[in-house]
């Protein structure tokens, strides 16, 4: 009588637990019917639990898929609520082709920020230039969005747009042309207020010559210039260096070979598509989604456009994800286009699709 008691206990344990094992298996009832039958047949016996072995459904392992590690304070993984077409013009695939030799430099790093890779924003321009229409499903299809958070009301971003001022200069000092266009010194640097005051003067570091400091903030501002001498020939100077101290900020200059307005020491910036970013938070070489804010003459809200933009510069006035800074362009046109671009907006990051 104990022996049926105890072969009845055993079998009110084994059964449920089989029949866990085996969930998910096509034959489930009859399968646990069968090993249920063996149990009762052969009283457990050694030869049986052998059998129950044989009929047990094979493992299937799932691939463990590792999500990005990006950092958590600066994108979340999401889908934009609108996903417009997009398309492809001369201008954008240019900055495509700019975005794709710097990815291909050596001395770019692998993780320039957290979970975000060189060859990763290299294969997002690859996806791009194998659509044939930027539709959103195919930007659904290919790409993981992150959403650029920032401590702004709704996640936004300010969008501003800058400018290449063309400036009249003089390769001499003049009474009309009194206001130096500095490169950097190679020992000390004095403070700005120092500089404002003279502290460079004579040391042969002057580049060319403006009528005026507004001039010169404008250009200091934007981060390059060209000057127009009277003779009408032109020199393009790069951002070179600055220094911060008593009386603010101060910018030195580099004269540039490339014709083309240089960002960040590496991209020729493409009116319309470049963008200045924090590279501590966005790295150079990112591909972005911007909700642009689409303004009228006086400044007033009519909507939003979408443009796929590309993080091509950098700028002192770019601090965190809170700004973002648009290229207009060179000189009177720069400055109307750069002019339009000002206001909020969301910022998307792509990354391939995992």
């Amino acid at each position: 009588m104990l022996r049926k008691l105890l072969f009845f206990a055993l079998l009110l344990l084994i059964v449920p637990l089989l029949l866990v094992l085996d969930w998910g298996s096509k034959s489930v009832s009859s399968t646990n019917a069968a090993k249920a039958n063996i149990v009762a047949s052969e009283a457990f016996t050694s030869e049986a639990l052998a059998r129950i072995a044989l009929m047990a459904p094979p493992v299937r392992w799932k691939p463990m898929i590792l999500r990005r590690q990006v950092n958590p304070q600066v994108l979340r993984h999401t889908t934009p609520d609108t996903l417009p077409y997009l398309p492809y013009d001369a201008d954008m695939l240019q900055a495509m082709y700019e975005q794709a030799n710097y990815l291909k430099r050596p001395d770019v790093k692998e993780y320039p920020v957290k979970g975000i890779s060189k060859a990763e924003m290299a294969r997002v321009i690859e996806l791009l230039q194998a659509c044939q229409v930027l539709q959103p499903e195919a930007l659904v299809d290919r790409f993981d969005f992150y959403a650029v958070k920032t401590d702004l009301k709704d996640d936004r971003v300010r969008i501003t747009g800058y400018y290449t001022p063309i400036i009249p200069a003089s390769r001499v000092r003049t009474s009309e042309y009194s206001v130096p266009i500095l490169r950097r010194p190679d020992g000390p640097v004095p403070s700005p207020a120092a500089i404002e005051a003279g502290a460079l003067e004579g040391k042969g570091l002057e580049l060319a010559w403006v009528r005026s400091k507004k001039e010169l903030a404008d250009a200091q501002m934007q981060g390059s210039c060209w000057v127009e001498y009277p003779d009408g020939k032109r020199e393009h100077f790069g951002f070179h260096s600055s220094v911060k101290g008593r009386g603010g900020r101060y910018v030195f200059f580099k004269r540039m070979s490339n014709s083309d307005v240089i960002g960040a020491g590496f991209f020729p910036l493409t009116a319309g598509y470049s963008v200045a970013v924090d590279p501590n938070y966005i790295p150079l070489g990112a591909t972005l989604l911007a909700e642009l804010p689409d303004v009228d003459e006086k400044g007033q809200l009519k909507g939003y456009t979408y443009r796929l933009l590309f993080a091509q510069d950098r700028g002192g006035a770019i601090l965190t994800t809170k700004r973002l800074d648009l290229y207009g362009g060179i000189g009177k046109k720069g400055l109307q286009e750069a002019r339009k671009i000002n206001g909020y907006g969301r910022l998307w990051l792509l990354l391939p699709k995992q």
